[in-house]
């Protein structure tokens, strides 16, 4: 039976940080550092323009040596985001996040976005899924 990505989800659910285009790469820092996040969803008024994560800051900001005060957070958002489904398998997240060499997705439902998965979140998940397995093979043993 596959498992679904609503699955992997954190219980409470933490929520998406969401800013402006225009919002500095130092600003950014600030707001990654207070909500003590790795990654933040840049969005206009009508559509997602991509995201920011410090990855991201690190490479196409520090590595080419831009100001971070004068960058943009759409200067260097990664603008080909993956968006998967909740019902979606948890396998499908493993997949682009391997390909895609991302750490995050975005997670839906409906029109709507409601997470955004990391790949701590799916490790999280697999290493508890496989010490249930570990357990209900161990009780099958010695029943």
């Amino acid at each position: 039976m596959a498992h679904l990505i609503y699955s992997v989800l954190p219980n409470p659910r933490r929520p998406i940080v969401y800013i402006k285009p225009q919002l500095s790469v130092a600003e950014c820092v600030k707001l990654m550092a207070s909500e003590d996040i790795g990654a933040l969803v840049v969005r206009d008024a009508k559509r997602l323009v991509g995201m920011v994560t410090e990855r991201d800051i690190v490479r196409a900001c520090l590595h080419r040596d831009l100001d971070p005060k004068k960058t943009t957070a759409a200067d260097i958002a990664y603008k080909d985001v993956s968006v998967l489904n909740s019902n979606d398998p948890v396998e499908n997240a493993m997949e682009i996040i391997t390909r895609t060499k991302r750490r995050h997705v975005l997670v839906k439902e409906g029109t709507e976005l409601i997470a955004i998965l990391s790949i701590g979140d799916l490790l999280l998940y697999l290493l508890d899924d496989k010490s249930r397995v570990i357990e209900h093979l161990e009780n099958y043993i010695h029943s």
